[in-house]
């Protein structure tokens, strides 16, 4: 049942367009729903005028004034649903309109005036906390900050033979999912308020409906059906506050559907970050020393943004064992758009600097880069770097040795091309919230004539997640896998199983069916219940969520040409080898691996979104480019491991580890073949020319 690249459960109707997004729910009488968004990147509102409209029984304005609380935010309450006394970066919604027509609200919406009183634009983080800086909020510029030390950092250095040091500039990100944020939302007979959105938390967004519009839980309803793909983008309010809001207060079924404008410039992205670190090593290659300093661009509000600073901490040093380090985070206020959960979440960013560094050493000190980073390599029982015992499962070393003996990194040794090179990079990747952070789930299993109902409360977004679960419903129940169904992601048909975030559904989510299928078995009745705890998620830590238990490890190769009259870059193979566990389904977790290194490509060769004063210059998929199938080449997975014995049959987190190790394995080959060090991504073909 396992390991095998079963057809997807879901893939019928996404491949013949059966499948019903959000977006696609058609509702009788349903009115259109369009944000007024600010035109200025920093400034005060000074006032609002609305057009005159003679028919008030279609047409509708909404401000904060209609909010109980107008706040919101995954982990602190700090962004308002409307801005209502001053704009904080451009686009954040001030109003909204609600009318029959969708264009009607669209025009309507470019009618409203908002008055403003500009304040000056910082877009900086490391200008944002000098002295005298203009504060994005009243708290001032600086939003966390997060430092850990071990060992004697000095000392370390001071016995270093080499020291490799650098600094790295890394872009913000657009998710650009294929379905931008979409929802609708309605008030049944019942009276309960119904919200169907592309989410990744459903029953978060629960809570922070209610708490905005003050209405009971039990009055609110939230359903997922298909995702077009979220990445941590839809881990938050997108849509649904405004859905409930106009909803609620009309009586009336309402749509929203963010322009792929809008998506672009206003909604959650991946933290930009500036990078300083250093490494120091013995002549063997055994790393003495490591110094981190990172600032993440948080844009105009939190968001996730604490929790991306703890993880980019957790990973700043690698997947090595290292005696001696100073650790030191700020995540930083700036006026762009909140930056959030985006897959790798922070630990994407921090390791790309210690795996180009140390390829940097391997270099200098004359070592195999592969060889170097063996050296160092955790093993289980060793102590990852911020102190916590690694008691799971480390194919780290495997990892390596895997994809030294591949024929895509043995053939470089006879390779006689000059405008040809090959890097590498290694990785990892927490699984789970971490820490000190309650991460729980619940499945109930119900006999349903010669098969099986299964309710679980999380959400696909197009990562495999309900053929997994299904797989393991029909391993578990010894019952061919078509004769089992599952509900998913329904506030009242399910129990909350938490996030689709943070590599971990397959995971708990998997575990807690597994516990209610042996139940079902075992009691011969009719339904079970099963939970599961993540490990470590109710014991202390660090800071709430450092560190994590459980690990998954990456080691990557790419095979590139650079062209030497025009700099340009042409990936010709990827090879990625990963320990992620027991394989649930072969075909998912390749899809998971080669979906992420485009990302990760995206990331290193072409995507970023840059600000003039804090207005977004990419407002189109015609400027903000991401990679297409031209831009691709071959990808290879192979998988490692023996397996997470606290996992489903062996499993444990995969969805994000594909990144981690492609941008510094492309930086690794590049420089090697130019000579250039690389300090700034996304890399521009112009500083490559002329080689």
């Amino acid at each position: 049942m396992f390991e095998e690249s079963i057809v997807r459960t879901d893939a019928r109707e996404k491949v013949t367009g059966e499948a019903r997004y959000s977006g696609d729910l058609d509702l009788p009488g349903v009115l259109h729903l369009k944000l007024v968004r600010s035109d200025q990147a920093h400034g005060l509102i000074t006032g609002i005028e609305f057009p005159d409209i003679s028919d008030l029984s279609d047409h509708y304005f909404f401000t904060a004034a209609d909010l109980k609380e107008n706040s919101f935010g995954s982990l602190v309450k700090d962004q308002p649903v409307f801005a209502d006394k001053k704009v904080r970066f451009y686009g954040e919604p001030v109003a909204m309109v609600a009318a029959p027509d969708e264009d009607e609200a669209a025009e309507l919406s470019g009618q409203v005036r908002v008055f403003y009183e500009p304040l000056p634009v910082i877009t900086d983080p490391e200008p944002a906390l000098r002295p005298g800086a203009v504060p994005v909020q009243e708290e001032g510029n600086l939003a966390n900050e997060l430092h850990i030390a071990r060992g004697d950092i000095e000392v370390g250095f001071s016995e270093a033979d080499l020291i490799v040091s650098g600094t790295f500039d890394l872009p913000m990100q657009e998710h650009l999912y294929l379905e931008t944020e979409s929802g609708v939302a309605w008030v049944d007979e019942r009276g309960v308020l119904t919200v169907s959105a592309a989410t990744q938390n459903p029953f978060l967004d629960r809570e922070e409906i209610c708490r905005t519009l003050g209405i009971p839980r039990e009055q609110v309803r939230i359903k997922t059906p298909w995702v077009g793909g979220a990445f941590g983008g839809k881990d938050g309010n997108t849509v649904q506050i405004y859905l409930a809001l106009a909803a609620w207060k009309t009586g009336r079924p309402v749509r929203l559907i963010f322009s792929r404008r809008e998506s672009l410039i206003a909604t959650y992205k991946r933290h930009p970050a500036r990078v300083k670190a250093r490494i120091g090593f013995k002549k063997d290659g055994s790393i003495l020393a490591f110094q981190g300093e990172v600032y993440f661009d948080t844009g105009a509000y939190r968001g996730l943004g604490p929790a991306v600073l703890g993880l980019g901490i957790e990973h700043f040093a690698g997947p090595y064992r290292v005696g001696n380090l100073k650790l030191d985070g700020y995540l930083v206020f700036t006026n762009k758009p909140p930056a959030s959960a985006f897959r790798g979440f922070g630990a994407f960013q921090t390791q790309l600097s210690v795996e180009t560094l140390i390829n940097r050493g391997a270099s200098r000190l004359g070592i195999d880069p592969i060889e170097l980073r063996r050296k160092n390599a955790l093993r289980k029982g060793d102590n990852w770097p911020l102190g916590n015992q690694l008691v799971s499962s480390v194919g780290l070393l495997e990892a390596l040795e895997t994809l030294r003996e591949t024929r895509l990194w043995r053939e470089r040794a006879d390779n006689r091309d000059p405008e040809l090179a090959w890097g590498m990079a290694a990785g990892s990747m927490c699984c789970g919230i971490g820490v000190g952070i309650p991460d729980t789930a619940e499945v109930t299993i119900e006999k349903q004539g010669e098969g099986y109902l299964v309710r679980a409360g999380t959400v696909e977004i197009g990562q495999g997640m309900l053929t997994a679960l299904s797989q393991l419903a029909a391993g578990e129940l010894e019952v061919p896998i078509d004769r089992i169904e599952i509900i998913s992601a329904d506030t009242e048909e399910t129990h909350d199983c938490g996030t689709t975030a943070a590599s971990r559904v397959t995971f708990i989510v998997g575990n807690a069916l597994i516990a209610a299928a042996r139940k079902l078995r075992e009691d011969g009745g009719d339904s079970a219940t099963g939970s599961a705890v993540f490990p470590g998620s109710l014991e202390e830590g660090i800071e709430p969520g450092l560190p994590h238990r459980i690990y998954s490890f990456i080691a990557a190769a790419v095979k590139l040409r650079v062209d030497p009259l025009t700099g340009e870059i042409a990936l010709l193979e990827i090879c990625s080898v990963t320990d992620t566990g027991q394989v649930i389904n072969r075909g998912c977790l390749e899809g998971q691996m080669e979906g992420a290194a485009v990302q990760a490509i995206g990331f290193t060769l072409m995507e970023e979104l840059s600000f003039i004063e804090g207005i977004p210059q990419q407002t189109s998929m015609s400027t903000y480019l991401i990679p297409t199938v031209l831009d691709l080449c071959p990808i290879r997975v192979i998988t490692v491991g023996e397996g997470e014995e606290t996992g489903p049959h062996g499993a444990k987190g995969a969805g994000e580890l594909g990144l981690v190790a492609i941008p510094p394995a492309i930086i690794a080959a590049v420089e090697d073949r130019t000579g250039i060090e690389i300090d700034r991504l996304p890399i521009r073909p112009e500083r490559l020319r002329g080689l």
